[in-house]
């Protein structure tokens, strides 16, 4: 269970073995091995036997700004990378071992792309989304025929992206209210889509850091000061499954209305108590779904897990073979 602090003035103590949570209607209590996570997504206290019992726990405590992009988190000094898992991952960059894993997850997400599409054109009559899927599937296959390391071929690649991209969010556009992806837009679906997107980026960058990778060593995303590559690179294939899914449930269920929504300081568009309670939970229900991998079946945030721990595996492993999460509705 995830505890989600969302409300101004909220208050998370500890009683024993319990979690108190409390506002200014309620005091709830939670036991703390129901626990799994703790998400701070508004103003609130923490106290220290609280954050001491999540510790104890293995409990991760993360908190978001407004956007949902994780600001900081919580978790026990004993977690982390080993030197050699680090040391690997910074050979990979230069090697084969990079150039294979770049290409496999942007090749997973074009495809988590081109299967969504095909699902949502199982229930309407357009015959649209199943050929913008089908431009996918081919772009897919030019990623396939690139040579040399990431170096050499990166911009291709993001050429090949940004084509799916497009032709992906333009196809977006005809079930949801907004004109193109823009992560600086104030419009209602691209606020959605950041906030989940912060979200699963929170979830990506706790299952780096669980599976003994550097969050800052990627190999498709450019290396920059401050920029968690690896986080971006493993992030991309969930994005469609999880947040997009989650967005496209949310306007087609008409779960979205003016309160979702309220201005900030800055004059900044941005979601309000009610907007975030929404994201949140679709998110988290894509995340706790259970779908087949590996041979069983299996929640969306344990395969992330499972497949940051594949990265490693492969890392330390030469002749393990990484195989990508694509997930066939």
């Amino acid at each position: 269970m995830d505890v989600i602090l969302n409300e101004y003035g909220t208050f998370l103590g500890k009683k024993g073995e319990v979690f108190q949570i409390k506002n200014k209607e309620q005091t709830r209590e939670l036991a703390a091995g129901e626990v799994d996570q703790i998400i701070v997504a508004a103003p609130s206290s923490v106290s220290y036997d609280a954050v001491q019992l999540a510790i104890e726990k293995d409990i991760d405590i993360v908190y978001l700004d407004w956007r949902g992009m994780p600001i900081a988190r919580v978790y026990p000094c004993r977690l982390g990378g080993t030197t050699l898992t680090r040391r690997k991952q910074l050979e990979a960059y230069s090697s084969e071992a990079g150039a294979s894993l770049s290409k496999k997850l942007v090749e997973a997400k074009i495809l988590n792309q081109a299967f969504f599409l095909k699902s949502l054109g199982k229930s309407r009559s357009s015959r649209s989304f199943s050929s913008d899927a089908d431009a996918l599937l081919q772009y897919s296959k030019k990623i396939g025929k690139l040579k040399g390391t990431v170096d050499d071929f990166r911009q291709e690649l993001l050429g090949v992206e940004g084509n799916c991209a497009s032709v992906y969010f333009s196809a977006l556009t005809r079930i949801l209210p907004f004109e193109t992806r823009d992560k600086d837009a104030a419009d209602a679906v691209n606020t959605f889509l950041n906030y989940g997107y912060g979200i699963l980026y929170s979830e990506t960058e706790k299952a780096c850091i669980l599976a003994g990778l550097d969050p800052y060593l990627g190999f498709f995303h450019t290396d920059r000061y401050g920029k968690p590559s690896m986080v971006l690179d493993l992030i991309e294939g969930f994005r469609p499954i999880i947040v997009d899914r989650a967005v496209v449930t949310l306007f087609a269920q008409k779960q979205t209305c003016e309160s979702c929504f309220e201005t900030g300081e800055g004059g900044e568009k941005r979601l309000s108590k009610e907007g975030r309670k929404k994201i949140i939970t679709q998110v988290m229900e894509r995340l706790h779904a259970e779908v087949k991998f590996e041979g069983k079946k299996m929640q969306l945030q344990a395969i992330m897990l499972r497949q940051a721990r594949n990265v490693t595996k492969s890392l330390l492993e030469p002749a393990f073979e990484f195989k990508p999460f694509v997930y066939k509705w």
